[in-house]
């Protein structure tokens, strides 16, 4: 299924002498989730378990009239009987905007 492909992770961990990395990271951006997960199956199962753990983290794009990242979640990822599964819950990432407009109000 995966012979002749080739998929270079965004960001990887790649201990001394080893050809394949044990961790990779996949981002997302305006990149579609279905896209990241194809990548996923394509960096765990293609490698047989060489790559031990995928981490994908996803941003939601901005939409008109926003100029910072509101959103977000990092999923991890694992090889389990030659099939990519999610090894847990999804962890959300909320920006902290109320912050950000607190402190630019101290400086006014």
């Amino acid at each position: 299924m995966y012979v002749n492909r080739v998929k270079v992770p965004d960001v990887a961990i790649y201990p001394s002498k080893r050809m394949l990395p044990t961790v990779a990271f996949e981002f997302g951006y305006a990149e579609p989730y279905e896209q990241l997960r194809e990548d996923v199956k394509l960096l765990l199962e293609g490698t047989g378990g060489g790559i031990s753990k995928v981490i994908v983290i996803k941003l939601e794009p901005l939409v008109e009239g926003e100029t910072e990242i509101q959103a977000g979640f990092v999923e991890m990822w694992c090889l389990e009987g030659g099939k990519a599964i999610n090894e847990g819950a999804r962890m959300v990432i909320f920006f902290n905007i109320v912050r950000r407009v607190y402190f630019a109000n101290l400086k006014a």
